[in-house]
């Protein structure tokens, strides 16, 4: 691990890595936790380390897009829309804020949290990192070395710029003493909830990938030169967004919906 002259080089370091990230940040309350989470995820921004923003905190008010996402299956959906082929065309980070995840998935209740864990994996091959707090009633499966990468404590109430990082994977230990507050506001008091289904109608808003943009706004001006836009750049989208569906959507539509036996006749009321 090279030698850390900053915090700007410590989250270039942990969060600039070509793989989805996981981290925790514990303490007991009023020790400046969400505070905390939520400098990360602007220095992220900032550093040009991801594009894509989200919270199960509804309050948030950043200079930038922090998507408010309460389910884990729009977290998916949001996570394959972002990236349709990371293969292809490289994996595009959507870093996550998870308030309060001894709440959604707490040690005494373990048995709710089998189904997140064993989506968990493969969703983070779609770009999901994350970022979370807990105080200690989180389910111990979930801080596993196999899923997070390390872990920040905020020992001290009365000394909240104070915080240490242990890195799972290296057993190493940095200390900051002078952490600032963030710039992004947001409602201490919130109380951060997370479910596995949509709270919400099934067809929520999620952000959508550049090729899905451009075709969506083709569709509302109907030009391309209105766009501003080559011809042939909007036709590779309008592949790219088919190809998207035919890979994804159609599928699914063709499990879900039942084929008629042909052989017999169809008659209409």
């Amino acid at each position: 691990m090279p030698k850390i002259y900053s915090f700007n080089d410590f989250i270039k370091h942990i969060y600039g890595k070509n793989e989805s990230i996981f981290t925790c940040v514990l303490g007991k309350n009023e020790t400046g936790k969400t505070d905390f989470n939520l400098l990360q995820m602007e220095y992220i921004h900032d550093l040009g380390i991801a594009q894509h923003f989200g919270s199960n905190m509804r309050s948030v008010k950043a200079d930038f897009e922090i998507a408010f996402i309460e389910d884990f299956k729009t977290l998916e959906k949001t996570c394959r829309m972002l990236n349709p082929d990371p293969k292809k065309h490289g994996l595009k980070k959507f870093f996550y804020f998870m308030s309060e995840i001894g709440k959604a998935l707490p040690r005494d209740e373990a048995w709710r949290n089998t189904k997140f864990i064993g989506k968990m994996q493969t969703v983070r091959k779609y770009g999901l990192s994350m970022l979370t707090d807990a105080i200690d009633r989180v389910d111990a499966r979930i801080l596993s070395p196999r899923f997070f990468h390390g872990e920040f404590e905020k020992p001290l109430k009365d000394h909240k710029k104070f915080a240490i990082y242990r890195d799972y994977t290296t057993g190493r230990e940095f200390q900051f003493k002078d952490i600032p507050k963030t710039r992004i506001e947001y409602d201490t008091y919130e109380t951060a909830n997370f479910y596995m289904e949509p709270q919400v109608p099934e067809d929520a808003i999620v952000p959508l990938n550049p090729e899905h943009k451009i075709v969506k706004e083709y569709l509302e001006c109907g030009s391309w030169k209105k766009m501003g836009i080559h011809s042939m750049e909007g036709k590779r989208a309008v592949s790219a967004v088919l190809k998207y569906h035919m890979d994804n959507c159609l599928h699914s539509i063709q499990e879900e919906v039942p084929t008629k036996d042909v052989s017999e006749p169809v008659t209409e009321n």
